[in-house]
């Protein structure tokens, strides 16, 4: 219940409630009107009843994002992506100096986007937005705030320099750099072996390099991917991009012969030389050394120019399976699982331009076949 009072600065509210087994009070002045006043406090209320956290509303949006960071984010993704995080929750600090989860709206946090997007590429700018959106949702769970600042947020940013075009090649291209790869293949060159895996599994470099032997099953022909190889900061394994990251997907015939004789080659290698692989890894050279997407990346170049196709990255060959399994018709849904993105809304948004081709060829069929059921009528 608010009780109200005008003292020498305006009108103040006094509002009683029950936070567990004690009553407190909250209070607030500087009203011009004692209607001002009442509007103020019945608003207060509505938050106590919803159950919003109080005492939380005055902490500091940037040491809200921080703990949330530490407490739930630290140590339970991937390098990169906890540097993205991290960052994320540095921005927040820079830019929300002083403002509290209580102040918090959708002015503000559309103002911080667009001082984001001054320097930076629409797709960083979007990736910062989304860190940012999945502290402010334990936010909303938490019960601190009741409105998303990030709602209907606008993400602007400079144009990207690359073209999409280049992340993708058509099947009959990617059969010419299979057969290429094949006619030469041999355990010596790693790479090969890197790229044709790649090509079958739509899985990312790291976690292709992360790969170990325990986590290949030749019987079932089924892989297990549950980590990564950070070659960039620590050179050991990581975490997966994220938990739906972690995923069994099936291999094909052809897939796991090539992988029975990498193994045998290594068990081969192992006794002739003494070299050990010390971390059961299934793609390591004759050194038992782990190769760099940068030396892949060169190997996939000269095997593309060979082709006479155009110069793809190895993680264009993820994008290119995904593509090949959308033109034949495998199911969008398995497809996201297959490749362990975050949620179907990722592959439904990065494979928008296939799903619009097949959409119109779709609309085709349809045209046609009820052109035939009326033509049968008739």
């Amino acid at each position: 219940m608010a009780s109200f009072e005008k003292r020498a600065t305006g009108w103040r509210y006094r509002v009683s409630y029950k936070d567990g087994d004690k009553y407190k009070t909250k209070t607030q002045g500087g009203f011009s009107t004692k209607k001002e006043a009442a509007i103020a406090a019945s608003e207060l209320e509505k938050k106590i009843s919803r159950g919003h956290n109080l005492n939380a509303e005055d902490k500091l949006f940037s040491e809200y994002m921080r703990e949330w960071f530490e407490v739930y984010k630290k140590g339970k993704h991937s390098l990169s992506h906890e540097k993205n995080l991290l960052q994320s929750v540095k921005l927040v600090e820079e830019h929300f100096i002083g403002v509290r989860m209580k102040d918090l709206n959708r002015v503000l946090y559309q103002n911080f986007l667009n001082e984001l997007s001054k320097k930076r590429a629409k797709m960083t700018v979007k990736k910062k937005h989304n860190c940012v959106k999945a502290c402010i949702k334990y936010a909303i769970e938490d019960g601190i705030l009741h409105r998303d600042p990030t709602y209907k947020a606008i993400i602007h940013g400079e144009n990207e320099t690359k073209s999409e075009e280049l992340k993708f090649i058509n099947q009959e291209e990617m059969k010419k750099i299979v057969d290429e790869l094949r006619a030469n293949l041999t355990p010596q060159y790693i790479s090969r072996y890197i790229i044709l895996f790649a090509i079958a599994t739509g899985a990312r470099f790291g976690e292709i390099m992360g790969m170990t032997w325990d986590c290949v099953d030749l019987e079932e022909r089924t892989i297990t991917i549950n980590k990564t190889w950070d070659y960039r900061d620590k050179n050991d394994f990581g975490n997966t991009k994220n938990y739906q990251s972690v995923r069994t997907i099936t291999i094909d015939k052809e897939t796991v012969s090539m992988l029975k004789d990498l193994q045998k080659h290594q068990k081969e290698h192992a006794l002739k030389t003494g070299l050990r692989n010390t971390k059961n890894l299934c793609f390591i050279n004759n050194q038992m050394e782990v190769i760099t997407n940068n030396a892949v990346n060169k190997v996939l170049k000269k095997i593309c120019a060979r082709c006479n196709v155009k110069p793809i990255t190895c993680h264009s060959l993820r994008h290119t399976h995904a593509s090949i399994l959308l033109y034949n018709g495998v199911n969008i849904k398995y497809i996201s699982r297959r490749l362990g993105h975050k949620d179907i809304v990722i592959t439904l948004q990065t494979y928008s331009h296939v799903l619009d081709e097949m959409e119109q060829k779709e609309s085709r069929i349809v045209d046609q076949t009820m052109l035939n059921l009326f033509q049968s009528v008739i």
